[in-house]
């Protein structure tokens, strides 16, 4: 199984459609899956409350064009994915993440951390601006937004935002780059408009491909 989907590939610049057949990805993440939830407290099963996002989930990842029927959806996009507790939101990135390393496939790859560790590492460093500028560049997945606390910025501004700051990074380095930006949380949009204020709010529609994860918790 591992050479057919290493067979399929090529390198990022010069493919132009899906990375394998859709039914061989499918199949994958699904092996993935069940590998996954069998050594961990959660409970995998595709049913009425997820089987929508997942088969929009790996349309997404197999770049498959099919993806972007959607209204405001792009394969060029970022992944935002809300939704109550428990259903499987980060999980789902860790998959990916499994089949990145295990088929050797650095395509589907991407550094991933909580916005807690985040703000514990700005609250930690003398020159936070550092950890902002370092947290501004290249693709993250940013799990549990909404999470953390504000940042502890005393000598210059007090409390802030941290996330605000480095989400606006962001937003201006998918503009001018394309740099993806995946983020998992439990607020809705309206939710992070308030916390985080209108005018990033209203770039989340731009940068992101808005997937919702609703249904009964997974953890037993």
């Amino acid at each position: 199984m591992k050479k057919e989907l290493s067979g399929l590939l090529k390198k990022e610049k010069e493919i132009k459609g899906p990375l394998c057949e859709p039914y061989v990805f499918k199949k994958l993440f699904f092996k993935m899956a069940q590998e996954i939830y069998t050594s961990t407290d959660l409970d995998f099963e595709v049913d009425g409350s997820n089987k929508s996002f997942l088969q929009h989930f790996c349309k997404y990842w197999n770049r498959d064009k099919a993806f972007e029927l959607l209204e405001n959806i792009s394969l060029r996009k970022g992944l935002l994915v809300f939704g109550s507790y428990g259903t499987g939101k980060t999980s789902s990135f860790h998959i990916i993440q499994n089949m990145a390393k295990h088929y050797q496939v650095p395509e589907l790859w991407f550094p991933a951390i909580s916005t807690q560790e985040v703000v514990a590492k700005f609250n930690l460093e003398k020159n936070k601006e550092d950890v902002i500028q370092y947290y501004s560049r290249g693709i993250f997945l940013f799990d549990d937004l909404g999470a953390e606390m504000k940042g502890n910025n005393i000598f210059q501004y007090g409390k802030e935002e941290v996330f605000e700051r480095i989400l606006l990074n962001r937003y201006r380095n998918f503009e001018s780059l394309g740099t993806k930006t995946h983020i998992t949380t439990n607020l809705s949009l309206g939710q992070i408009e308030e916390r985080y204020g209108k005018q990033l709010a209203d770039r989340f529609i731009k940068m992101f491909n808005l997937l919702r994860l609703d249904g009964p918790s997974r953890r037993k």
